[in-house]
């Protein structure tokens, strides 16, 4: 074989190798372009039902608040209403020395009656979508107040915007659930609540001064509380950011976009 042959070998065997190469590299970047879509398109799949499985269970949570809702509303309501009914026939059986005891206590099943309504009407998704995030919070820090449960403040900046009915109550629900933790727990004196609408999102920023929590410890607001909050704020696309320290008090910051 003469140097000519032996160069022409030597070249074919070099392109053959580089086919071969050639071949096996974008067979194996075949491969894992198929791979990563499969990936990714099972963890969008595992994303898609995470999400309908949360859906779910909120829309059975606010079927459930608007029967409490309900009830509350016609049934206890009637009945306070009715227990008013009578103390005021009684009164006018007393004598007028009895009579003012008895105006107290109609005055207190009154304002009972009242309470209740104003509960009911915060626990029916249909008020907040009547009202409105800004309504339905100021109907809420407006009853803190009035019960003397906190003092409370709502705070809105720049010119507000409608959101969607499913963003609305989504919040109003987030931030009620801070509440009641405040309320329950914190021993707190001051709650601050301040909305700053932006042209493109709205800002939520909550404060208490309470005694704070751990939020890495299994209770009911570090543990499943907290994870329910950030579960309905994924649902929205918005960003979530709690801090809570033993002594110093909760903060709360919501980016909600329009």
């Amino acid at each position: 074989m003469d140097q000519t042959e032996i160069q022409v070998l030597i070249f074919v065997v070099t392109i053959i190798v580089l086919i071969l190469a050639i071949t096996l590299i974008s067979f194996f970047s075949f491969f894992q372009q198929k791979k990563t879509a499969y990936l990714l398109e099972q963890r969008e799949t595992k994303i898609r039902f995470e999400e309908e499985i949360t859906k779910s269970k909120l829309e059975i949570q606010e079927q459930a608040l608007k029967n409490i809702s309900w009830e509350i509303h016609d049934n206890v309501g009637q009945l306070l209403s009715v227990a008013k009914m009578q103390i005021n026939i009684l009164q006018m059986e007393l004598p007028e020395i009895q009579q003012n005891k008895i105006i107290e206590v109609g005055e207190i099943v009154g304002k009972s009656l009242q309470e209740l309504r104003d509960l009911a009407k915060s626990l029916n998704p249909e008020t907040i979508k009547n009202k409105g995030l800004i309504e339905s919070l100021t109907h809420e820090i407006n009853r803190f107040n009035r019960l003397n449960f906190i003092n409370a403040s709502l705070k809105v900046s720049n010119e507000s915007f409608i959101l969607s009915n499913e963003k609305e109550i989504i919040l109003f629900r987030i931030l009620q659930e801070f509440f009641n933790n405040t309320l329950k727990h914190s021993k707190a004196k001051i709650l601050s609540v301040i909305l700053n609408f932006n042209p493109s999102n709205l800002e939520i920023f909550i404060e208490d001064d309470g005694i704070g929590f751990d939020m890495k410890a299994n209770n009911n607001l570090g543990g499943i509380g907290l994870l329910n909050m950030q579960s309905r704020t994924k649902l929205i696309g918005a960003k979530f950011v709690m801090e809570s320290a033993e002594n110093k008090g909760t903060k709360l910051y919501i980016n909600c976009p329009k």
